[in-house]
């Protein structure tokens, strides 16, 4: 390969090395020189200026992915045991190939609606196939037709992230193949209900109790609302201070007397929101008769404040894989709020025994994956801008998915 050539090759796997871990800042044409060893001037010669970099670098993503998926075997009917594992194997071994590319996508697809359409359009174009067109009536709707399809991408790659994760931590007692097996179950067979346990009685009485109420209060809510403002105009890497003033109304000194820096920022309004989410889903929790009903309250909570409060979906459709930002105290307090969900009344039973992945904590596992699906279903809805009552078939649809299994959908619960 020419020298240049090599250089530019070099440039473009720098900027996706650079997503490998979780970032709140945008990359920059400086860092990505200073990795590369040349002058940021130099990286003109290759790229005409950042925005051309960023492109190849989203087709760069699409072509490896096509790669990946090139060959794939059984792609006439995914949906079945054979088809979800090869899938999942595939996904498993590109991450370990090219282990900048995903966390490339999990980090900016939230901002960059190209790279989620193109994922899409790829496994569609190489003959994946999530659905029978018989699995749902109305074939014509936007939202049956990607609902399969939706969860389950989301859940593998959900799955992924925090198993390579969990590897990181416990590298001696990490079971790879273990953990993919236990996905494939999860995604195929569900969780092994053969029927679902709630009455059409009672899924009223819950969907009473999941109601979600309070005082939009515009004065305490102003840093959270200019949060959702800058990152739907330029995207959350791109926030800073100085935006941040000019969005609330204040001169830059005085907000940093409510806040030290950008940073503390993110993490204050991310505190804010799970405080008060959490603590509305852990008091209706304490009513489910059993962990069927607990599981329903979760996502029907959930999805009710996310109807109520729009624009804190994408802030917590950002943390879901920003993690890794928190530090070891702030990470210590999530931890604690998400587990006061299954620690008092019935939801004590909330976690179902068939969800037993060989990780450290199934308890938050099993909570982040339902959190990461009603982050993405509302994100759907909202870009959309679905009809009335899409709330309700969602909830309910994924909470079928979810206990019965795509399986037993696909066979009629047979």
């Amino acid at each position: 390969m020419p020298r240049q050539e090599n250089t530019k090759e070099k440039i473009l796997e720098c900027a996706f090395e650079l997503f490998k871990k979780p970032r709140f800042s945008d990359i920059s044409l400086s860092e990505i020189a200073a990795k590369v060893g040349i002058s940021k001037t130099a990286i003109f010669r290759h790229y005409k200026n950042k925005n051309d970099l960023l492109e190849t670098m989203r087709q760069r993503f699409f072509e490896a992915l096509a790669e990946m998926f090139d060959g794939f075997e059984n792609i006439e009917k995914p949906y079945d045991q054979k088809g979800v594992q090869s899938v999942i194997n595939c996904v498993f071994d590109f991450n370990e190939k090219r282990p900048n590319y995903l966390p490339y996508y999990l980090q900016t697809s939230f901002t960059d609606e190209l790279l989620a359409e193109g994922v899409n359009l790829i496994m569609l174009d190489n003959g994946i196939r999530y659905f029978s067109e018989e699995l749902f009536k109305d074939t014509s709707n936007f939202l049956p037709k990607n609902l399969v399809s939706s969860f389950f991408e989301q859940t593998i790659l959900f799955f992924m992230w925090m198993g390579q994760k969990e590897k990181c931590s416990n590298l001696d007692v990490f079971d790879r193949e273990a953990y993919k097996a236990c996905l494939a179950k999860l995604i195929y067979s569900g969780l092994g209900k053969k029927k679902i346990p709630i009455s059409p009685e009672r899924k009223k009485e819950l969907d009473q109790i999941c109601k979600v109420e309070f005082a939009n209060d515009e004065k305490s809510n102003r840093f959270l609302n200019a949060f959702v403002k800058l990152v739907q105009e330029s995207g959350s890497s791109r926030i800073t201070v100085e935006k941040i003033a000019e969005a609330v109304g204040m001169a830059k000194s005085s907000v940093y007397a409510f806040f030290a820096n950008k940073r503390d920022y993110f993490v204050n309004m991310l505190f804010q929101e799970t405080e008060r989410a959490n603590q509305i889903i852990k008091d209706r929790c304490m009513l489910a008769k059993n962990s069927d009903e607990a599981l329903y309250i979760i996502m029907r909570t959930q999805a009710n404040y996310f109807a109520l409060r729009p624009q804190v979906i994408m802030l917590h459709g950002y943390f879901i894989f920003q993690e890794d930002t928190l530090s070891e105290t702030e990470l210590e307090f999530f931890r604690k709020k998400a587990l006061g969900i299954f620690n008092e009344g019935t939801a004590k039973e909330i976690l179902p025994s068939a969800f037993n992945f060989p990780v450290s904590e199934n308890s938050i596992l099993y909570l982040k994956w339902i959190s990461e699906l009603t982050v993405g279903y509302m994100l759907m809805g909202t870009k959309h801008k679905f009809a009335p009552g899409w709330l309700d078939f969602y909830v309910w649809s994924v909470f079928e998915m979810i206990e019965c299994g795509i399986k037993a959908m696909q066979n009629n619960g047979e």
